[in-house]
């Protein structure tokens, strides 16, 4: 990324020692299938407090992505410039995995929280892969530990991957079976190019990765989200960019991004679909707010 989801057949009962017929009438129960929103964001995740989190828990959104965790040489985790866990420890803000547990209290519509790893020019996967060459995945190394923590921190259920520089599949797919290891149930992608390190990624998990987050805006505003499924065999969610920048005149409405999505889950057959980002949504909500782009979304997703 970047700063840049019966018909009961009739009835009829005849009785034959009477003239009168009762029959039961049609009934049709739609079945449907939810759309499903997801929602990145950055800072204010960690910073602004309970606020945000009752915010994310009505929006309608129903997965979190916290954006983004960089992996530094030594094993140290921040989320964006905060260090939150070292040597095995959470050592980040005190009050913050209470919050993020409230996140899935009811009432909400959040039911699954992801940690995204890197970002556009960061060199987080890199290290990963340094430290797996160095260490190896041993619950005694570094790089288990403090992924741990992490889990236990913000309990993640899905480990996002951001890479948008280092494409190594062989130490993407031994990270995402550690991390599976550990706890975290599933391994996600968030690609905008570079197909064949997608593939490489997905084939070598297989069902561990149960969601491709595509990004359909600046780098990957080309993307076509049925060449990808094509490509990777499986449905993609697709993102778009919020209402940004200058005046808030960048990027789509709310009303842009059903529109979109509708015309995607027409020609692609999308399950649900993702915004970026939160911290931009808060800045520019006159243009939509959280709850807003989540409708759209969902809306246009559902079936």
């Amino acid at each position: 990324m970047r700063w840049t989801w019966v018909r009961t057949a009739a009835v009829a009962l005849v009785v034959a020692a009477s003239i009168v017929q009762t029959s039961q009438p049609d009934t049709a129960e739609a079945q449907v299938s939810p759309g499903r929103s997801a929602i990145y964001g950055g800072g204010p995740f960690y910073q602004d407090g309970q606020g945000v989190m009752d915010v994310l828990r009505s929006s309608g959104f129903t997965t979190v992505i916290l954006w983004s965790i960089h992996v530094h040489d030594n094993g140290d985790l921040y989320y964006n410039d905060h260090l939150v866990v070292k040597d095995g420890q959470y050592v980040g803000d005190a009050g913050w995995p209470a919050r993020l547990r409230t996140l899935k209290q009811a009432p909400t519509s959040v039911d699954r929280i992801e940690v995204s790893v890197g970002a556009w020019g960061t060199p987080d996967w890199q290290a990963i892969d340094n430290l797996i060459t160095r260490d190896g995945t041993g619950s005694g190394t570094v790089l288990y530990r403090n992924f741990l923590a992490l889990k236990n921190a913000t309990g993640a259920d899905a480990i996002n991957n951001d890479d948008e520089a280092h494409y190594d599949v062989d130490s993407t797919v031994t990270f995402a079976r550690m991390a599976n290891a550990m706890g975290y149930r599933n391994f996600t992608l968030a690609p905008y190019t570079a197909v064949s390190y997608w593939q490489g990624v997905k084939n070598g998990l297989g069902g561990l990765v149960d969601r491709v987050y595509l990004q359909a805006y600046a780098g990957g505003s080309g993307n076509d989200p049925a060449t990808w499924t094509r490509s990777l065999g499986m449905p993609v969610d697709p993102g778009l960019w919020s209402k940004n920048g200058s005046g808030c005149t960048s990027g789509d409405s709310p009303a842009q991004v059903e529109s979109k999505m509708r015309a995607w889950k027409s020609s692609a057959g999308i399950p649900g679909g993702f915004m970026w980002l939160y911290d931009d949504i808060k800045k520019c909500s006159a243009q939509g707010t959280a709850a807003d782009y989540a409708r759209a979304i969902n809306t246009a997703t559902t079936s």
